[in-house]
């Protein structure tokens, strides 16, 4: 395929055939553009390219009733989960899950032994309410607390830790803009990011139609209970015929889970 890059767009292939190269394009091409989609994204839109990632039981379960989520997938599918992350410039997440699960988000080899390389980690925390004591503030790596003006008065602790503060615009119930947050963490040259939660956040993105890739790893457990949260939050759809089914799905066994990845119409379009 061509390099998306507007700038360069075809002239690889000119300067290769120019020279008597026989150059073949278009086969494997949606393979291709799989590998590339994250710099295609950046480089058209100047915004990451936006992977969602949650783990569920065969009922649709994130945790318990009681919020007990360790661990619903396999090792072997929390250990893919960290190649991921290693894959990923930032990981996402929102202020009540580091309340609720006080996360390291640090990429580790399959000894637990974190590696020197870790990708930004960023909160979603419109009026600060991360706990100054939080092990993201203690990993490896760089920790970003994205608030609004509603957090202002409550930064003091958080910048204390070393942690950067990046004010954004407020959406309408209160929240960050995720919009906002996107094109911020582009301008930073952030090409590929990944959300793991929680359900706010995630709901958020796909509201916004902002969701490029989804990899969902279903567990072969049933959690029941009418009050045990499920992954994705927001609005949602009122009926199924507004729903943005993903295309080029592909489904995999992961020790005893299935990973499902997909992705919403427009990537490929």
């Amino acid at each position: 395929v061509k390099d998306p890059n507007p700038l360069v767009n075809g002239k690889g292939l000119e300067l290769l055939r120019s020279a008597g190269i026989n150059v073949q394009c278009g086969e494997a091409r949606q393979a291709a553009m799989e590998l590339y989609a994250p710099f295609t994204k950046h480089i058209n839109t100047k915004m990451p390219y936006v992977l969602a990632k949650f783990a569920v039981s065969l009922d649709g379960k994130i945790a318990t009733s009681t919020g007990d989520s360790r661990w619903i997938t396999s090792p072997r599918s929390r250990q893919y989960v960290h190649q991921m992350r290693k894959a990923s410039d930032a990981i996402i997440v929102g202020v009540n899950t580091v309340i609720k699960d006080d996360p390291k988000l640090t990429v580790r080899d399959s000894r637990d032994n974190p590696l020197i390389h870790q990708p930004l980690r960023v909160i979603m925390d419109s009026k600060g309410r991360t706990p100054a004591d939080s092990q993201l503030f203690t990993e490896l790596g760089h920790t970003v607390v994205a608030v609004t003006s509603a957090g202002a008065p409550n930064l003091a602790a958080l910048t204390a830790t070393g942690a950067e503060i990046l004010e954004l615009p407020m959406t309408k119930d209160g929240g960050v803009d995720p919009c906002a947050l996107l094109q911020a963490l582009g301008a930073r040259g952030i090409v590929s990011m990944m959300i793991e939660g929680g359900g706010q956040v995630l709901g958020s993105f796909f509201d916004l139609d902002q969701v490029d890739k989804v990899v969902a790893f279903i567990s072969p457990m049933v959690i029941g209970g009418s009050s045990a949260p499920s992954p994705v939050g927001g609005i949602g759809f009122s009926s199924l015929a507004q729903v943005a089914r993903l295309e080029q799905v592909k489904v995999r066994r992961v020790g005893p889970d299935i990973m499902v990845v997909g992705y919403p119409p427009k990537v490929f379009r």
